[in-house]
């Protein structure tokens, strides 16, 4: 398998076809990232488009300071947020994002309690700021370290450590306000 800056090379020297390898590596992450922000299918793939687009007409602004899927991951980033703060606008109460819940219930009932407790946290996670709702999915969803998630965001591993520490601060108040407390579902620091 080729490396990242190999087939850039290759995109760079004319060949358009490897493109489509990057987009096969990296489509699914994209789209799941965009897609826990927006929580919308289609808007997401729409994003993840535009996002591709938009690598590929920029490729030549790619210097190699940092991963490929970082830089990508950036652009996705950006292009999301701005659709978010236009959203905003225009429905500000839509829910913008969902974290589900890892575990399967075996019974119809802790099936049940199960679908309240996603949605409990679901409807605590969009009470959360763009920016605290960012850094939860990229640790809970993604599982990236704080490294990586410092790189994504472009601040300091300690600020990202904060931020993520606040954001489940921020995650426990809300959901001890209403019942039960749920905030023991995301990993800890």
């Amino acid at each position: 398998m080729q490396t990242d800056t190999e087939i850039i090379q290759r995109i760079s020297q004319g060949d358009v076809e490897a493109y489509r390898e990057i987009i096969q590596r990296y489509q699914r992450m994209i789209f799941v990232f965009i897609y826990k922000m927006v929580n919308n299918a289609a808007d997401a793939e729409d994003l993840t488009q535009e996002v591709f687009v938009k690598a590929y007409e920029k490729l030549s602004s790619y210097r190699g300071d940092s991963q490929f899927s970082t830089w990508l991951h950036t652009l996705a980033r950006n292009r999301t947020i701005d659709f978010l703060r236009r959203r905003k606008i225009h429905e500000s109460d839509e829910q913008l994002a969902y974290i589900p819940s890892q575990a399967r219930d075996g019974s119809p009932q802790e099936s049940l309690l199960g679908k309240e407790r996603r949605q409990e946290i679901a409807r605590a996670f969009e009470q959360l700021s763009d920016t605290y709702r960012e850094v939860i999915i990229l640790r809970c969803t993604h599982e990236y370290p704080f490294e990586r998630i410092a790189s994504l965001l472009g601040i300091a591993e300690s600020t990202a450590r904060v931020r993520y520490l606040r954001a489940r601060q921020e995650l426990a108040k809300i959901l001890t306000r209403s019942e039960g407390g749920l905030v023991h579902e995301l990993p800890g620091v």
